[in-house]
């Protein structure tokens, strides 16, 4: 558990010791583990920014009890400095004494899950270390953490940003598909203004594999709405994924009738945003109008998608489903 120490002002030969890596230069252990720099960062901070490990392995050697879980202004600990610079050999160090601390006398966690704190402990943005270590794209301490805890893959930050999410929506696609392989049977997806991982997923080209792993872990996901209503069909809709809507349509077709906000469906999001072969995928569809009266033609019209309009009049069924409505599409003069 955290100390409640009284601290003072860190002497520059402190400093110069943690970024040297020196513990000679820098005398009582105890004394160096009270100091802190104005920005609250102690010792072990500076030790992790700067990547002396050997500095840390001296520490452990002088106390039991090091200020691993000591937070700086930004509440970074030690492990949010170190998986932050990509000391991967500092973050396994500091998960190996983590858990020889959650432990009795003869080694054994007392209660299983005592070690997990350090790794759990959020920053000033709620950002965990493996939010950290994914921010920096890097694979190597993501697996150092989730092998730890892969609980740590079931908790958001403030942002309500989950590891997954954070992967998929910065393109780190391995970082991905480890969590994926790796995490308990239900991550967490959740992302920020209800735009889940799936969300991110369906508007990256060469994320099928991505996409097909997280329908099947969670089904129900692709019913999932972000704060404009949109599923992610809607997101693949727009970005044209074929792949994608292929996999989302496969999974359960009838996510095709959602509709957002102001009414629209993804086929309505598609016509806008000049996607005609996404039209040919359930016909019926066309149908939809949204809160205007208006169909997947008058998205069409209003998107200025000469192509999707093209599709629609040549398809007899479609044009009769479009014009069947009592809001008569304009067409623009050009149009023909």
């Amino acid at each position: 558990m955290p100390l409640h120490l009284v601290f003072e002002v860190m002497d520059t030969s402190v400093y110069e010791a943690a970024r040297s890596g020196d513990l000679e230069k820098s005398g009582d252990c105890e004394h160096l583990l009270l100091q802190k720099t104005p920005r609250n960062n102690k010792i072990l901070h500076l030790a992790a920014e700067f990547g002396q490990i050997d500095f840390f392995k001296s520490v452990l050697i002088h106390s039991q009890s090091p200020e691993f879980w000591a937070t700086n202004n930004k509440g970074d600990t030690p492990m949010h400095v170190s998986t932050r610079a990509g000391y991967d050999e500092i973050v396994g160090l500091l998960i190996t004494q983590a858990r020889k601390l959650g432990a009795d006398e003869e080694g054994v966690l007392t209660d299983g899950e005592s070690y997990k704190e350090l790794l759990r402990t959020k920053n000033s943005i709620g950002d965990m270390a493996l939010h950290v270590a994914i921010r920096q794209g890097d694979l190597e301490v993501v697996i150092l953490l989730v092998e730890a805890d892969s609980g740590l893959c079931c908790l958001t930050n403030i942002a309500n940003e989950s590891p997954l999410f954070l992967a998929i929506s910065k393109g780190f696609r391995s970082i991905a598909l480890y969590m994926l392989d790796n995490s308990p049977t239900s991550p967490s997806f959740q992302g920020i203004n209800g735009v889940t991982a799936l969300h991110a997923a369906v508007t990256r080209i060469n994320y099928e594999g991505i996409v097909q792993m997280m329908v099947s872990k969670k089904p129900e996901i692709i019913k999932e709405v972000d704060a404009n209503e949109w599923t992610p069909l809607h997101y693949a809709a727009l970005t044209g994924n074929i792949g994608a809507i292929r996999l989302l349509m496969q999974q359960d077709s009838s996510i095709s009738y959602i509709l957002d906000k102001s009414g629209m469906s993804a086929l309505h999001v598609a016509a806008y945003a000049g996607r005609p072969k996404l039209t040919q995928w359930r016909p019926d569809t066309c149908e939809l109008v949204n809160h205007k009266g208006q169909t997947v033609l008058h998205a069409a019209v209003l998107g200025d998608q000469f192509d999707v309009i093209s599709y629609i009049v040549d398809t007899p069924i479609e044009l009769s489903c479009c014009i069947n409505n009592r809001v008569a599409p304009t067409f623009p003069l050009n149009a023909t």
